[in-house]
């Protein structure tokens, strides 16, 4: 593990799950080069591959550039570049800055890194992240955060990279002027009056290795004192009514789509047939839609409540017969039987075997505990033995193609 496992887990006691105080943990991460690194091999797979599917922002200074994010998206990351590199070299000036979320799921080693970070908020089995987590990252040279001195709706965790330093000020109470406020829907109420604001803030001072938590609806701003990345993870919320609304669709299984531009009467319609749960040959309306909330659920647990890895970080061959593998997490598969067969859920990924009815699946969730390399055929024999050897070498293989299974 990259971060010093110790002092995670007693800042994780103490804090999770809503980080309500600024903690500042010096010289948390062991190696920040190695995660840096992680995150440009993932920047490079992205722009090389499917830089279209990329969540890159960039900024100059007071504002989103959107010809500058064009041009970080058509310019691949060279081999060997850094990300810090690549921003030299794409950039206008030294005061452009870029931002990726979702970073985790275009390297898997950096997903392992940042799901072993994220076990530790939830590891006492007292709570869950039910909406999951974003892992993101951002690249800056020189100047002030370009959206000024700003509150964000989640808290933030820093993880900062460096290799130069970055200066933070948090103000815990709220010393600002409403007349020199500007709302945003992004970032609540900013201003840029930063320097006028400084001396009423709590300054650190954050080196490569060093950590910050900042709370939700807490003002701050960074200052870049040379090029530098931090490795950002938002924590959210449960967003109840989208979890529900969502379970609700799938469960319901519309036939149709609605027209573009429907009546009103035509989406009162639909809502009343969707309700009316007439056809319970899966189970009731209730059942199924606790079960598609299941199944979410599943999808972020089984990668460590990450978002799941992108198609191209994936493996593009399969394993060669004899070859070892190992399971890239304890827990990453795991089985959600229904009246029609069963779902398994593997790293994020759905896939369903048909019936008739469950199929026992306990072995192979027992099996991704462990840490002794297995070869593709004994992979395949933890699998039910009700199912064909067609079918259960197909299963393994899957399991291959989703990132659950990975090399040594």
């Amino acid at each position: 593990m990259s971060i010093d496992t110790q002092t995670w887990k007693a800042f994780a006691a103490e804090h999770a799950p809503d980080f309500a105080r600024t903690v500042f943990l010096p010289g948390l991460v062991a190696d920040p080069g190695h995660l840096a690194r992680l995150i440009d091999d993932g920047l490079r797979t992205a722009t090389l591959h499917a830089p279209g599917d990329l969540r890159l922002r960039a900024f100059r200074p007071g504002a989103f550039d959107y010809r500058l994010t064009k041009r970080f998206v058509d310019t691949p990351l060279a081999d060997g570049e850094s990300a810090i590199d690549w921003l030299a070299r794409t950039a206008d000036g030294d005061e452009d800055c870029l931002a990726v979320n979702d970073i985790a799921s275009w390297n898997l080693d950096l997903a392992a890194e940042a799901a072993r970070i994220v076990d530790e908020l939830v590891t006492d089995g007292t709570h869950e992240l039910p909406s999951g987590t974003d892992v993101y990252t951002f690249v800056a040279h020189s100047g002030w955060t370009p959206f000024g001195i700003h509150k964000d709706s989640e808290p933030s965790l820093i993880f900062h990279l460096g290799p130069s330093p970055k200066e933070v000020w948090v103000w815990h109470d709220n010393p600002f002027d409403a007349s020199r406020i500007t709302p945003s829907p992004s970032f609540g109420r900013i201003t840029f009056d930063i320097e006028d604001h400084l001396a009423s803030a709590e300054r650190h001072l954050l080196r490569p290795g060093d950590f910050l938590c900042i709370p939700q609806d807490t003002y701050h701003v960074f200052r870049n004192l040379g090029p530098s990345a931090f490795l950002g993870l938002t924590v959210y919320p449960v967003k109840t009514r989208p979890l529900i609304t969502e379970a609700l669709w799938r469960a319901t299984r519309p036939a149709e789509a609605l027209a573009a531009y429907p009546a009103a009467d035509q989406v009162t319609d639909r809502a009343r047939r969707l309700l009316d749960d007439d056809d319970t040959t899966g189970g009731s309306l209730a059942d199924r839609v606790a079960h598609e909330i299941t199944l979410g659920q599943l999808r972020l647990r089984t990668n460590g409540y990450l978002s799941r890895p992108h198609r191209t970080a994936l493996p593009r061959t399969a394993p060669t017969p004899g070859a070892p593998l190992r399971w890239s997490r304890p827990g990453v598969v795991t089985a959600a039987p229904h009246p029609g067969g069963t779902t398994l859920v593997a790293r994020g990924r759905t896939l369903v075997v048909p019936g008739p009815g469950p199929a026992d699946f306990t072995g192979l969730e027992k099996a991704t505990a462990t840490t002794t390399p297995f070869t593709l055929d004994e992979l395949t024999a933890v699998l039910p033995g009700s199912l064909t050897t067609e079918r259960r070498e197909e299963i393994a293989l899957s399991l291959c193609g989703t990132g659950a299974v990975i090399a040594p």
